[in-house]
């Protein structure tokens, strides 16, 4: 799978945190929604039977008070009701619903008596019980009733406008605590979910912030429990590739010990088989069995070198070097190499004292590789520079050549193991440059492959200097 593909599987992944709080508020709000239905719809009903006892009740009480006796006297039976004179204005007295409520009392067709707001048709069929009727656009809600003893009907009713909005008001009463509660819910869903998935993210930010050499245990003590089989499998894995690194680190680097000394001693044997030669094929065969094994040492300790920098060395280790004694041991241990090629060789020392934190063998085998590579690659009587100086907080070391330089297009992969550039004329392991990007990443350096003035390649490194180290 390359990195594109798990890129776009990541992408798909779902999120803990915005799937519990989605689903808590979207649980909550179905859980909160149906009660304020099921709340609705009983008012209503229960709204419903309320009325529809009342309207029974009062019926009842207006059978009881009203009689063909008393009738003759409808007028005070108006004026005792307060709508004297077919009040059709409201006073202080009166109620918005009064409008919204009426009484008629029928012998067969004949309307005998109705409220002042009543209407004149029959506000439901003559026989007993409740009904509905629809009256000029109005619903009503009625209850008749039959008076044996006057012969005739008692007819009470409501529009039904009173029943809806006292089932809204209810309503209403209840389902806007619940509409405000909810974003409050959501924001106290979302602050216990974040706040249950912190242990995740600190272990998160803990195992981003490790290098690939520090594979100690994650260690946290306020971890949950339901974290603590994650962390402890994190160790184990830990564990288990430490002691694997471990063990390739010292298998490259027994390897490349133990083949020093019988390749040192072949090529002593070859040298000696060379002087003792009288010419022709054989001193030609032995000088290229000379060749061969020269190279092969030369990888050997170039696998040496790597092994070395693939340890865990941490920064802690590190002590304070002169930056510029190293550059000076690396030009004279490799000044009789440039001389036999005939090369020019300059160096270049500041008289400030460039003195930085690392670990003095791991930098003299950067500085003797790149040195290495400039006068391999930098033909016979060429130039080469090995210059370092401080800048404000910096150490800036340069190692020029003369040489072919490499393609800019080229520059970032000669960092990786065992490539090399082509058609270049030298053999070598493809080993140099990775070495020196281990050694420079160890100590935080940037380095970059530059042009170089003398016509080559230049390589540039940068070391920042800590602001309490002496000048």
């Amino acid at each position: 799978m390359n990195d594109t593909t798990a890129a776009t599987k990541l992408k798909k992944q779902y999120s803990i945190r915005r799937y519990l709080t989605l689903n808590l508020i979207g649980l909550s709000l179905v859980m909160t929604v149906l009660p304020g239905v099921f709340v609705y719809f009983d008012a209503a009903h229960e709204v419903e039977e309320i009325f529809d006892a009342n309207l029974a009740q009062s019926t009842r009480v207006l059978h009881g008070i009203i009689n063909r006796e008393s009738i003759k006297h409808k007028q005070a039976i108006l004026d005792s009701l307060h709508l004297k004179d077919g009040l059709e204005g409201e006073d202080e007295d009166t109620h918005e619903y009064e409008r919204k409520l009426a009484f008629q009392i029928w012998d067969g067709e004949t309307l005998v008596i109705k409220s002042p707001f009543a209407p004149s048709r029959p506000l439901s069929k003559l026989s007993s019980g409740f009904s509905s009727v629809d009256i000029e656009g109005d619903q009503w809600r009625a209850f008749t009733l039959y008076s044996v003893h006057d012969e005739w009907w008692l007819i009470l009713a409501e529009r039904t406008d009173i029943r809806v909005e006292l089932t809204n008001e209810i309503s209403n009463s209840h389902i806007l605590p619940i509409i405000i509660f909810i974003p409050i819910l959501a924001l106290f869903v979302w602050f216990v979910t974040k706040k249950g998935l912190a242990p995740l993210n600190r272990i998160a930010t803990k195992v981003k912030a490790r290098s690939y050499r520090n594979l100690k245990k994650v260690e946290d003590p306020e971890s949950p429990l339901e974290v603590n089989d994650l962390l402890l499998e994190i160790n184990h894995l830990f564990t288990h590739l430490n002691d694997a690194h471990e063990r390739e680190r010292r298998f490259v680097g027994d390897a490349a010990h133990e083949l020093r000394t019988p390749l040192a001693s072949l090529l002593i044997h070859t040298e000696n088989a060379i002087d003792e030669s009288e010419g022709g094929e054989l001193e030609e065969s032995l000088i290229g069995m000379k060749h061969g094994i020269a190279r092969l040492s030369h990888l050997v300790g170039q696998l040496l070198s790597l092994s070395r920098t693939e340890g865990n060395l941490s920064q802690e280790q590190f002590s304070q070097v002169n930056a510029g004694e190293l550059c000076e041991q690396a030009y004279n241990s490799l000044l009789d190499k440039a001389l036999g090629k005939q090369q020019k060789m300059i160096l270049s020392i500041s008289d400030e004292k460039c003195l930085l934190q690392g670990n003095a063998a791991l930098l003299s085998s950067l500085l003797r590789n790149v040195l290495d590579n400039a006068i391999r690659y930098t033909p016979d009587k060429g130039a080469v520079e090995v210059s370092c100086s401080r800048e404000s907080n910096k150490v800036i070391i340069c190692i020029s050549d003369s040489g072919p330089g490499i393609p800019a297009e080229l520059r970032e992969r000669v960092r990786d193991r065992f490539y090399r550039v082509t058609g270049s004329g030298q053999q070598g392991s493809g080993l140099g440059l990775s070495i020196v990007d281990k050694i420079a990443g160890i100590h935080g350096a940037k380095w970059q492959l530059l042009d170089s003035d003398l016509g080559g390649l230049c390589v540039r490194f940068e070391f920042d200097i800590s602001t309490d180290t002496p000048t």
